[in-house]
């Protein structure tokens, strides 16, 4: 499908509105993340032997060893579960066990994190992270992208709090929206970036087929390609086959019930969690990931705006696959952020439901942690799709009570 030049921008949100959520406010959240990471890297650099036990294990320590790794030319180290987790227990004295399922152009970014000692690799890490990701809702939801990060506030502290990539993930897919919506190229870079998370690209990759934007989706392919390219010749090509080896190692846990379900925003994670079907639960997985696929060509032959189905791709692509968590939230804000000129028209009283439920959606599996005993349902789908539904929604309304008015 073409495009018109009209037909690709956002609306724009005025200039001079009012914003949502007060700078004040914003600032105020932004100094919690602060102070939150500055806590984290203390914890990080503090000396393990006066600790009265061992230190506890972060995602950001496993993205660190791998890089590490990376650099003593032993990836096939980390790409092997049991290899891995006794290295990783040998070196932090924690017994936790963590795979490293990233493609092998990953390592290419934690070998550079490496390079720094671990607190201060995380400092910069998550806070380039926030940064990004910050300046990129701006630039998208324009004064309204306070109420963007307060939406999704607990998810990025969560975020921040272990030291994983969604706010890096968000960052590109808020990057390759405002992009993608002016008809640049460009947008193919971040496009090519996110293979490195590629649970997040099905929904996207399908809006650009349906917008007709081969030049992006062909920039995305090169980006990739040379990146891939890159590590295979840095690290060899035996990275494949032992990257291949770990993400089976993945399915099998996952099969096997070894991972925190109640976390998980996925519908295989609830109904394999309820029935102990894994087959069942990955065919119902399967047939959600078709359902959401055939809703956006439904939207796309109704002429949704490209900015209200793009939003709708991105909310897709976080439920399309059985491997996602809560702190993998953040990279909403996209999609909330291309739905705000929309949404900020609705009655300010309205917001309080949308901001309650939007942390009820990133506070599910803690609450069940807290309140439940084991075995923990995994529920927390359920609310996922609520406030993904309710935005599309009440953007919906909107947009065609402004169009008639």
């Amino acid at each position: 499908m073409m495009t018109s030049p009209r037909d690709i921008l956002p609306a724009a949100v005025p200039a001079d509105a009012t914003p949502l959520v007060s700078p004040l406010g914003t600032g105020v959240m932004l100094l919690v993340c602060f102070v939150l990471m500055g806590g984290v890297a203390l914890y990080l650099a503090w000396p393990a032997e006066t600790l009265p036990g061992p230190k506890a294990l972060i995602d950001f320590q496993i993205f660190h060893i791998a890089g590490q790794l990376a650099w003593a030319g032993d990836l096939a180290t980390a790409y092997d579960a049991q290899r891995f987790w006794a290295h990783t227990r040998a070196l932090t004295g924690n017994p936790g066990h963590m795979f490293w399922p990233y493609p092998p152009h990953f390592n290419l970014f934690t070998a550079l994190l490496a390079l720094l000692p671990l607190w201060l690799s995380y400092l910069l890490f998550c806070g380039g992270s926030l940064l990004c990701y910050t300046l990129s809702l701006r630039r998208l939801a324009g004064v309204h992208f306070g109420m963007v990060l307060a939406m999704l506030f607990p998810a990025i502290l969560l975020c921040l709090f272990i030291g994983q990539n969604a706010l890096l993930i968000g960052a590109l897919a808020t990057w390759l929206a405002s992009l993608a919506l002016a008809g640049h190229t460009l947008a193919g870079v971040p496009l090519g970036l996110l293979t490195v998370k590629p649970q997040f690209l099905p929904g996207i990759g399908l809006y650009l087929l349906l917008r007709g934007q081969w030049r992006i989706m062909f920039t995305g392919a090169l980006v990739a390609g040379l990146a891939l390219a890159a590590a295979t010749l840095l690290f060899g090509v035996r990275v494949w086959p032992d990257f291949f080896a770990v993400m089976g190692n993945v399915s099998d846990h996952l099969f096997d019930g070894r991972y925190q379900y109640f976390r998980m925003t996925s519908l295989f994670a609830a109904l394999f969690v309820a029935t102990k079907n894994p087959q069942l639960a990955m065919a119902a997985q399967i047939g959600l990931a078709v359902v959401l696929a055939c809703g956006l060509l439904l939207a796309s032959r109704r002429g949704w705006p490209p900015r209200q189905l793009l939003a709708a791709a991105i909310m897709s692509s976080t439920l399309m696959s059985p491997y996602g968590y809560d702190y993998d939230l953040p990279v909403l804000g996209a999609a909330i952020a291309l739905l705000m000129p929309d949404l900020a028209r609705q009655d300010r009283r309205n917001w309080l439901g949308l901001l309650l439920l939007a942390w009820l959606t990133c506070l599910t599996g803690m609450l069940i942690r807290l309140v439940l005993q084991p075995p923990l349902p995994a529920v927390q789908i359920v609310p996922l799709l609520v406030l993904c539904a309710t935005l599309l929604v009440v953007a919906r309304r909107q947009a065609n009570r402004a169009e008639r008015a």
